[in-house]
């Protein structure tokens, strides 16, 4: 059963450039890496949304739950997003949806 993350959260404008150059560095290759995860995409709102914050998020495509799970607590995951929290301005929401077609 494949399942999908959603990781929503936002950044001020100023920190929208350092964000996708994180997560092209530090986060993109690591996930990409990860025999479990089939894809990871950086997402973001057209338009800033309240106090100016651009909205946006990560989606991930995962071969289960299990693996999702094991691999969102393994250190390289875990360490190749730590750079990235720290420019986030909202406490993050995480969904996991399965992918029925």
């Amino acid at each position: 059963m494949t399942v999908l993350r959603l990781f929503l959260s936002a950044v001020s404008q100023a920190d929208v450039d350092a964000l996708i150059d994180q997560f092209r560095n530090d986060v993109l290759p690591v996930f990409e890496a990860h025999p479990d995860c089939l894809s990871i995409e950086l997402v973001r709102a057209e338009t800033a949304g309240v106090g100016g914050l651009i909205e946006g998020g990560v989606l991930t495509r995962w071969t289960s739950s299990e693996a999702m799970e094991a691999a969102l607590v393994s250190d390289d995951l875990v360490d190749s997003q730590i750079r990235v929290r720290e420019l986030l301005r909202r406490e993050p929401i995480r969904r996991v949806y399965e992918v029925l077609s």
